[in-house]
C-alpha cells in the first residue's frame, strides 16, 4: 500500500484527501500556493451525499454545529410570493439533515483542525514546477527548490491549476460558460429564515443563512459580460439588479456600500476526460471537472473524490491502476454534474428554449445522485 503522497492545494479536495489517506496511514504533505491560507468565496452548501462522505471520516458531526440545516428550498417570484418549495433529498435519514449550509471558512477551519489532529504538514507560498517518475513513485521539485520523493502526488488545486498541464499538457482548458455570479457576505435579515431563491427573468437570486446573524447572497447573472466592472460602476451594475426584486432584498441593498464587499467572477466549465493522470500522479476535484453553481455541488463532489481516493489507495491501488479505478468510480457522476448545470445555464440564459424542463433535470440528477459513491 502507498505510505506516502504529497497533496497539491489546500482546499476542501485537498484537505479531504490529506485527512482521508491520513487516517489510513499514509504520511501526508500539503503544499498551497497562498501564503495566507484563507479559503475563496463566501458561502457553500452541502448535499448528503457529501455528508454521507464526510461522516466516514468523523468530519460531519462539528459541521453539523456550525451549520444551517434544511430540508427544502423555498421558491420565489421576483416580487417574493412564494410560488413553491423545493424538497432536498436525504440519503442519511434521520441522521442528519437533508442540506446544510455554512461559510467556507467554516468548512475550512473543521477540516484544518483535522488536519493538526492528524500531524499533516501545510508548506504554505509553496507551489509544484515539476514531476518527474521516480523508481518508487514520483519526484516532485516545488517551488523553493525543495526536491522529494512520494509514491503518490494528487494535484488538487482548483479550476485554475497548475498541476494540470503538468501533468496533462493535452487536457482542455476551462470554458466561460455565458454567466457570470454576484456573492455578497451580508447581515440576515430576520425574515430570511430558510433558504430561498428568487427567480428573475435574467438573474436568480440566492438567499442562504450560513449563521444565525449572517446569510450569503448570490445572484446568476446572464445580462453582463465576464469581466469585472471598473470600481465606479460596478455598484450601480449591482444595485440596478438587485432592484427588481423584492422580499429581504431592498434591506440587504442596503448594506453593500463599497465595492469591496462585492465578489464578482465569471462562471467556468471544464470536464477532463480520463485518464486523470499519469504514472503516480493524478488530479481530483475542479482541477479535472469545475462545474457551474447550478446544482450546488461543485465541493461535494471534491469530497466525494478524495474520499473515494483514499478508499482505493486502502485496496492496495497505486500507479495508473489508482488512476483508472478512480476514473471509473467518478467520471460519470461528476459528468452528470457538469452536463447537468451546464444544461440548467443555458436555459436560465434562454428561458424560452423548446423543451427546458429544469425542475425535471435537477430531480433526475440527484435521484442518481443519491446512488452510493
Amino acid at each position: 500500500m502507498i505510505s506516502s503522497a504529497l497533496i497539491v492545494g489546500g482546499g476542501p479536495a485537498g484537505m479531504t484527501a490529506a485527512i482521508a489517506l491520513a487516517q489510513r496511514g499514509v504520511r501526508c504533505e500539503i503544499v498551497e500556493r497562498a501564503t495566507d491560507w484563507r479559503p475563496a468565496g463566501i458561502g457553500i452548501g452541502l448535499h448528503s451525499p457529501p455528508m454521507r462522505a464526510l461522516r466516514d471520516l468523523g468530519v460531519l458531526e462539528p459541521l453539523l454545529g456550525r451549520s444551517e440545516h434544511h430540508t427544502v428550498i423555498d421558491m420565489m417570484r421576483p416580487d417574493g410570493v412564494k410560488v413553491a418549495e423545493m424538497p432536498q433529498m436525504n440519503v442519511l435519514g434521520s441522521d442528519a439533515p437533508a442540506f446544510i449550509t455554512m461559510s467556507r471558512m467554516t468548512l475550512h477551519e473543521v477540516l484544518e483542525a483535522h488536519l493538526r489532529e492528524l500531524g499533516v504538514p501545510v508548506r504554505l507560498g509553496v507551489t509544484v514546477s515539476a514531476v518527474n517518475e521516480a523508481d518508487a513513485g514520483a519526484e516532485v521539485t516545488a517551488s523553493d527548490g525543495r526536491t522529494a520523493q512520494y509514491e503518490l502526488v494528487v494535484g488538487a488545486d482548483g479550476q485554475n491549476s497548475t498541476m494540470r498541464p503538468l501533468l496533462l499538457p493535452s487536457a482542455p482548458a476551462p470554458q466561460y460558460a455565458g454567466q457570470v455570479i454576484w456573492r455578497l457576505d451580508v447581515r440576515r435579515p430576520p425574515p430570511l429564515e430558510r433558504y430561498t431563491i428568487l427567480i428573475g427573468r435574467e438573474t436568480r437570486l440566492g438567499l442562504v443563512p450560513i449563521a444565525a446573524d449572517r446569510a450569503y447572497v448570490w445572484m446568476l447573472d446572464s445580462t453582463v459580460g465576464p469581466e469585472r466592472a471598473p470600481a465606479s460602476q460596478l455598484l450601480e451594475l449591482l444595485h440596478e439588479r438587485l432592484a427588481t426584486f423584492s422580499f429581504v432584498v431592498p434591506e440587504i441593498a442596503a448594506q453593500i456600500t463599497d465595492p469591496g464587499q462585492v465578489d464578482f467572477r465569471a462562471l467556468h466549465w471544464l470536464l477532463v476526460p480520463p485518464p486523470w493522470g499519469v504514472g503516480n500522479a493524478l488530479l481530483i476535484g475542479d482541477a479535472v471537472h469545475t462545474t457551474t453553481p447550478q446544482m450546488a455541488c461543485g465541493v461535494g463532489l471534491a469530497i466525494e473524490d478524495a474520499v473515494v481516493l483514499a478508499e482505493l489507495v486502502a485496496e492496495g491501488a497505486s500507479g495508473p491502476e489508482l488512476t483508472r479505478r478512480l476514473c471509473k468510480r467518478r467520471f460519470e457522476r461528476c459528468r452528470l454534474v457538469v452536463e447537468g448545470s451546464l444544461q440548467l445555464s443555458r436555459w436560465e440564459r434562454e428561458p424560452d428554449s423548446p423543451g427546458a424542463d429544469p425542475a425535471g433535470l435537477i430531480r433526475d440528477s440527484f435521484a442518481a445522485l443519491a446512488a452510493p459513491i
